[in-house]
């Protein structure tokens, strides 16, 4: 398939509420990796680093997550906050709030959240989440975000042919990947201030849109 529109720099530096400057990769091995080795050196709350291809990508309990061509969304989001029974349960909710709320804008209003962070939509996963903590003196979290754009169904591994989706195949329409990490941006921004200002209340919104398990297909 013919590569999508690369992702750019400086629209996504413009696009983002943390006004700092946005870094792609053209390819990387994890990009949560590569962001928990910067957080490690300082970086501040806000920064992201967007990934074309990831040759390690993962999502919970380290399963695979296909990330190697660009038709997606492969990114991590830095955040110093303090680690905490509070924040860490926030932490696995804030993004999905936001994935959820980009597809509504995008014009898909039926995507939920299986428990803690995936995005379903139709019983088929369209995006996950992984979230990995630092504490110590200077405690901080990455948010790994891999949401499936462009995808056709022969774009995913034969593994995940019965359980994967992306917005090209729920739309019918492919999607201009700088516009939707634009609008996810903005949606994460929200929701960070919410995490920061009431956990209470982004909780009691990740509850609301929360899928049962039986709609959610197993294999």
């Amino acid at each position: 398939m013919q590569a999508d529109t690369v992702l750019d720099e400086s629209f996504l530096t413009t696009a983002s509420p943390w006004n700092i400057p946005v870094r792609v990769l053209p390819v990387t091995t994890s990009s949560n990796d590569e962001l928990l080795s910067l957080g490690e050196t300082g970086s501040p709350t806000g920064t992201l680093l967007f990934a074309e291809r990831q040759t390690a990508g993962r999502g919970q309990f380290r399963r695979v997550w296909a990330s190697a061509q660009p038709l997606g969304l492969w990114f991590s989001l830095l955040l110093r906050l303090e680690i905490s029974d509070t924040t860490i349960p926030a932490l696995s909710s804030f993004a999905a709030v936001a994935l959820v709320e980009t597809l509504d804008e995008l014009g898909i209003r039926e995507a939920r959240i299986k428990p803690p962070n995936d995005l379903y939509l139709h019983g088929r996963k369209m995006a996950g989440i992984l979230v990995e903590t630092r504490t110590g003196k200077h405690p901080f979290a990455v948010v790994g975000i891999g949401l499936n754009v462009n995808h056709r169904l022969e774009d995913f591994p034969p593994e995940l042919l019965k359980s994967a989706t992306s917005l090209l195949i729920a739309s019918g329409q492919r999607f201009n990947r700088n516009h939707v990490a634009g609008v996810l941006l903005k949606a994460l921004g929200r929701s960070e201030e919410l995490l920061r200002d009431n956990p209470a209340a982004l909780l009691a919104v990740w509850n609301n849109l929360l899928i049962p398990d039986p709609e959610i297909r197993q294999d």
